[in-house]
């Protein structure tokens, strides 16, 4: 999803990516932080909007926070408190098309929220699906890159569906001295 301008993205030491618990953290206070702004919209807006532009309302409310609101330097309620950022393979702030690409990929439901997160487990650079789908990193606030790799495309087999991937081949430090 993100345009890189090169061949080469960059990347990072292993604990400077969101791990998994973080992750869930930072997702738990974000959708508590989202709920009570679309209820407070409602509330608001309830003696004002016919009954059917208030679903309208709550899910510009959403598109704003969990997009637009991430894209910010200040970023979500969750990515403050728990000091993360999320960036594109160029290390540069993601943009509005990944970031809405990664909120249609939470909107498919718990299962697929449930698989995205399981997937980091074992993914050396914690890119959990929607990630993959929007080559997009979630990394700790003051995480600094640590080298460039070639970007390389990798075929995957989820559940019985194959998946094309653009990916930072990390270079190991006896092959780049």
């Amino acid at each position: 999803m993100s345009d890189t301008g090169s061949s080469r993205g960059i990347y990072f030491r292993r604990k400077d990516y969101a791990s998994f618990w973080l992750r869930l953290l930072v997702d738990l206070i974000d959708v508590v932080s989202v709920g009570v702004l679309c209820a407070a919209a409602v509330l608001v807006l309830w003696a004002f909007v016919p009954g059917q532009l208030l679903l309208a309302v709550c899910a510009i409310v959403f598109f704003c926070y969990v997009v637009l609101l991430k894209r910010s330097k200040g970023g979500t309620v969750g990515y403050r408190a728990g000091g993360v950022r999320i960036v594109g393979l160029d290390g540069q702030r993601a943009g509005i098309i990944p970031l809405t690409v990664r909120l249609l990929f939470m909107v498919l439901g718990p299962i697929n929220y449930l698989l995205d997160l399981a997937w980091l487990a074992n993914e050396t650079q914690r890119q959990a699906l929607r990630d993959k789908f929007a080559d997009t990193y979630v990394v700790k606030k003051r995480a600094e890159p640590i080298g460039s790799g070639k970007l390389v495309h990798r075929y995957y087999e989820i559940l019985g569906y194959n998946f094309l991937f653009r990916e930072i081949e990390v270079e190991e430090p006896a092959a780049r001295g």
